[in-house]
């Protein structure tokens, strides 16, 4: 994520869905790998019903930049990430 995709979207969504969604998944993700598999799994499963209420173009924002987020430093893409839910 550009640091100014962030700074729009903490103008424009603080504290809206989409960070809302962002945070949700950086704790899931961090418990994941403090092997709190249990507490990750059900941040996850919660993350997966939120997301269902977000309009379309709400859900690829969360899903693009938690996804970046997650991402951030490390390449390749850790094989535990997974997304929670998309339609595409």
């Amino acid at each position: 994520m550009k640091s100014t995709e962030f700074e729009s979207l903490a103008r424009t969504d603080a504290p809206g869905a989409v960070s809302l969604y962002c945070m949700g998944s950086l704790v899931a993700d961090q418990a994941a790998r403090e092997g709190h598999m249990g507490l990750a799994r059900s941040i996850e499963s919660a993350l997966q019903g939120f997301l269902d209420g977000l309009t379309r173009e709400q859900q690829m924002q969360a899903l693009r930049l938690s996804y970046e987020m997650a991402l951030q430093g490390e390449d390749p893409a850790p094989p535990r990430l997974r997304l929670v839910y998309s339609r595409d």
